[in-house]
């Protein structure tokens, strides 16, 4: 009973995973990334914010809702992972005229419905709900903050009621934009939202700021205030007094500086190189804010009007301009976002019964169905058996597996000599993050044995004093005992071990002169009869086989011991 308990203890101290979002600061987190505009980009926005020591940047990108393609977002979802890059996705509907139509009745539904199908890289799904709407011409051409907020609202619900994984970032609004008929002033607008919708707030997991350096994205990066790349704390400020009260971790997804390099030179404009001087001094100050999450600058690359000015990529080269090396050469950290880990088997592993004191080679194919790619040369990754006491295992090698990938799973296990019951757990460990993939009871049992009974030709006596018996599981052969006496016609086989009770394997007996007979048994936890078909003898050169070969042996024996191999002496 002891050792039960001592069991049930340590299963129950196995940490369960969370189903929910968690606050991406509360782990090591690398703020920098990057927005990009088309897939295209991934790598080199790996390249540029897992660079210095850094790991798992973000990317910011937008997802269209005529382009909800399942399998091409989930090819981008699995470069993402492989490149420790996690996504920021932003909601957009269509391009209707020259605005952006505003988002359907059903919208929420088919959004969190298509998002959930995606396996994402990591726990947290960041979702930014739709953009800029406090522009006419984000939102239908209208310029509707009530409209807005029960719109956040609904999709907020809706994803959230799909999965608690999904972490809800408003709009980014236009803090410099004026209440002119196509825009509206962004306090405004929040106000407005806030008393169509009291709430609100209660629905967000964090803030999506667009932090420019007003005026004209060209302004210091040392200004105070809204409109400056402090904007971020202008409107968190702004927002407790219209009363938040929880705290809101900042995502800027864009901010940063046009260039005068473009499509036509505007020497009015910064070169890269000040664009560069500018984030190294923001990188030292206002950056640093700890409630920042994630920093995307808008954007990787833009080969054309309006947003040339924008672009870090050179137009028409796969070159960038200076002020990407910069940011690439910024001091990072080393990300660890949380990933679930999940694995499944097609199959158990464990038998129910295995033999005290034996050894075996158990397999069964494996499956990746968590977030996380499950890599050999990650020395964290193990798979554990936990009994009580321990069984001594190893396990074979796993190959790379991605998400929905498998590999054969190969066990190596020795049972101790002591037969009794076994609570067990197989799991497999990445960290402190475990996954069981089976538990139940094994039940060992003592050795157990064959009774084989045979028959001789036609002899009444059926004995045979140097008999074989071989005892295979498939192809492989487990036992091999020699020397075995049949009387009468029987003979037992005791202290089988290495073998499964409740498994079928293939008893062989050989005798001299005889061709082998074999049978097909399923083997009981204590003691098996097996009566074999007639053996004949027929095989008078002893190679186990009746050939052409045998006359030559046939004719050099003495008649009376042929004799007696049929009907006996």
């Amino acid at each position: 009973m002891w050792q039960l308990l001592i069991f049930l203890i340590a299963l129950f101290c196995v940490p369960s995973p969370a189903y929910a979002k968690y606050d991406p600061l509360s782990v090591p987190n690398n703020k920098y990334g990057i927005h990009i505009v088309e897939p295209n980009d991934i790598a080199d926005a790996a390249r540029l914010v897992n660079s210095s020591g850094g790991d798992w940047g973000y990317v910011t990108l937008v997802i269209q809702e005529d382009d909800r393609d399942h399998d091409k977002w989930q090819r981008v979802f699995n470069q993402m992972r492989s490149l420790h890059l996690q996504p920021i996705v932003r909601l957009a509907t269509h391009i209707q005229g020259d605005s952006w139509a505003k988002p359907y009745t059903d919208s929420a539904k088919d959004w969190a419905r298509f998002l959930n199908s995606l396996n994402w890289p990591a726990e947290n799904r960041y979702v930014v709900i739709f953009n800029e709407p406090n522009h006419a011409n984000e939102w239908g051409k209208t310029l509707d903050p009530e409209d807005y907020a029960k719109v956040l609202k609904e999709h907020a619900q809706a994803l959230k009621n799909t999965s608690e994984d999904f972490f809800i970032l408003p709009a980014g609004l236009d803090v410099s934009a004026a209440s002119d008929g196509r825009s509206l002033d962004a306090a405004t607008y929040l106000s407005r939202m806030l008393k169509a919708e009291p709430t609100l707030l209660d629905y967000l997991d964090g803030w999506t700021s667009h932090s420019y350096p007003n005026p004209a994205f060209s302004g210091s990066p040392f200004a105070l205030g809204r409109g400056t790349l402090r904007s971020f704390q202008w409107e968190i400020q702004f927002l407790r007094q219209l009363g938040l009260t929880k705290s809101l971790p900042v995502f800027i997804t864009e901010t940063g500086w046009v260039h005068r390099e473009g499509v036509t030179q505007n020497p009015g404009l910064l070169s890269s190189e000040q664009v560069g001087a500018n984030i190294s001094a923001a990188a030292a100050s206002v950056w640093q804010d700890p409630s920042i999450v994630a920093i995307t600058p808008f954007v990787m690359n833009y080969q054309g009007l309006p947003f040339d000015h924008f672009s870090w990529r050179k137009l028409g080269s796969h070159e960038f301009y200076p002020h990407f090396s910069v940011y690439q050469n910024l001091g990072k950290t080393a990300g660890l976002p949380k990933q679930r880990e999940k694995y499944t088997l097609d199959k158990k592993i464990i038998p129910d019964s295995l033999v005290a004191g034996s050894t075996y080679v158990l397999s069964a194919l494996l499956k990746n169905e968590g977030q996380g790619i499950y890599t050999p040369q990650d020395n964290r990754y193990m798979v554990e058996l936990i009994t009580e006491p321990r069984f001594l295992m190893v396990h074979d090698p796993l190959p790379v597996m991605e998400p929905s990938q498998y590999g054969t799973l190969t066990l190596h296990i020795e049972t101790p000599n002591a037969p009794g019951t076994y609570p067990y757990v197989l799991k497999v460990r990445h960290g402190a993050q475990d996954s069981v993939i089976e538990s139940g009871t094994l039940q060992l049992v003592p050795p157990p044995s064959v009774n084989i009974s045979i028959q001789l030709g036609w002899r009444p006596d059926n004995t045979a004093a140097n008999a074989t018996v071989l005892i295979y599981d498939n192809l492989t052969l487990i036992h091999k005992v020699q020397g075995v006496s049949f009387a009468a016609g029987k003979a037992t086989v005791n202290e089988l071990r290495n073998v499964v009770p409740g498994n079928k394997y293939r008893i062989v007996v050989l005798v001299p002169y005889y061709l082998p007979q074999q049978h097909i048994a399923t083997l009981k936890s204590d003691t098996t009869t097996v009566t074999l078909p007639r053996l004949l003898p027929l095989d008078f050169n002893q190679d186990g086989t009746l050939s052409l070969a045998d006359l030559p042996a046939l004719l050099s024996l003495q008649p009376n011991f042929i004799t007696a191999l049929f009907v006996g002496p």
